[in-house]
């Protein structure tokens, strides 16, 4: 094997994969700073980096799942044991969403609210506790609980979580996908162009109204992220990474995207670079992946805190609508989350591993 392969790279922990899944997850909180604290997303640096086609979270959940979608499918690849399979990736993902959803529904919620607890479990125009609690199963994107955050200019509660929906459906596509493409490893083109397919026609065809257009985008835009992960596995043996392709690939991916949807610069250009950056080992990561993985616990937790920190610290100049500097609400914030995740990390989501 190629010492420079993706192959290659790949094999063994020590990687910048932990670091960069961090970055991502900051990447979502510095987008919703602006869509919080002001409304003006278009101040978003990426927004203007982009051409006005993609914001920071947007990208940040595309690096999520072509990484997921290497090494999710790598993992059962590996194993072949559905039963082994399915119990990691249930304790990796559902743990700490349940702890999340739990708590925020049913102790900081009430604590929270504009409305007497009475109204607050009865359901109320803000939102409905049962309906919130449905995130439990992944089936619900109810993201708002009654009476809470009522004077923000963006009322949610849980921003962030609704991507986990299209992670577990890309879970159970891995399912069908390995034996198949043991079998048929070109299939994986077809299923991206299926993805893309869908993708490209509810963004820019779709005229229903009733179609679930904003999940379908998402759907479609989500899992062709994630397939070309599983692609670059199933060529990783043949696929070269050096520091002259990634450049090669930063200057295609600014020149594509200027050109092209995001998404289609992305998952030529940008797929690679991520990637070559995520196989690499930089002494920064030799010293964060000693810490811990905080990188979900940063992303599940963040969107609350925000909001609080809006409460605490914002201000309302029309009287209705709280407002505040979105660089000190992410500054605030990490300040908060962090700790958070690295105490969710270290009591509770590293201990749940051990049992897979």
């Amino acid at each position: 094997m190629d010492n420079n392969t993706l192959g290659n790279r790949s094999l063994g922990r020590d990687n910048n994969l932990n670091l960069v899944r961090l970055v991502a997850a900051l990447m979502v909180m510095y987008m919703h700073s602006f869509a919080l604290c002001t409304n003006a997303q278009q101040q978003d640096l990426m927004y203007t980096l982009t051409f006005h086609k993609a914001l920071s979270g947007q990208v940040g959940v595309d690096i999520f799942f072509i990484i997921s979608g290497f090494l999710i499918y790598r993992s059962y690849d590996r194993s072949n044991n559905v039963f082994k399979y399915l119990k990691a990736r249930f304790l990796r993902i559902w743990p700490l969403l349940a702890l999340f959803v739990l708590v925020s529904a049913l102790v900081l919620g009430p604590m929270f609210s504009v409305l007497d607890r009475g109204t607050y479990f009865s359901g109320h125009e803000t939102g409905r506790v049962d309906t919130y609690l449905l995130n439990l199963l992944f089936i619900s994107g109810a993201n708002r609980l009654p009476g809470v955050f009522s004077f923000h200019i963006n009322q949610s509660a849980n921003g962030s979580i609704w991507t986990l929906q299209h992670e577990v459906i890309c879970y159970l596509l891995v399912l069908a996908m390995v034996p198949l493409f043991r079998k048929h490893k070109r299939a994986i083109f077809a299923f991206i162009a299926a993805s893309a397919a869908l993708y490209f026609y509810m963004k820019y065809g779709c005229s229903a109204d009733y179609l679930p257009t904003n999940f379908l985008v998402n759907f479609g835009r989500l899992t062709w992220e994630f397939e070309i992960g599983v692609m670059y596995y199933l060529y990783r043996d043949k696929i070269i990474m050096s520091w002259k392709y990634a450049l090669l690939a930063l200057v295609g991916l600014v020149a594509a995207v200027y050109f092209l949807d995001f998404e289609i610069a992305f998952t030529i250009f940008g797929a690679y670079i991520i990637l070559f950056v995520g196989f690499g080992y930089w002494k920064i990561s030799e010293f964060y992946n000693k810490v811990g993985d905080i990188s979900y616990g940063v992303y599940i937790f963040s969107f609350f805190v925000q909001q609080r920190v809006i409460d605490v610290m914002g201000n309302a100049p029309d009287g209705y609508l709280v407002v505040m500097d979105p660089y000190v609400n992410l500054g605030v914030s990490i300040l908060i989350v962090v700790p958070l995740a690295f105490i969710s990390w270290h009591l509770f989501e590293k201990q749940l591993l051990k049992l897979k």
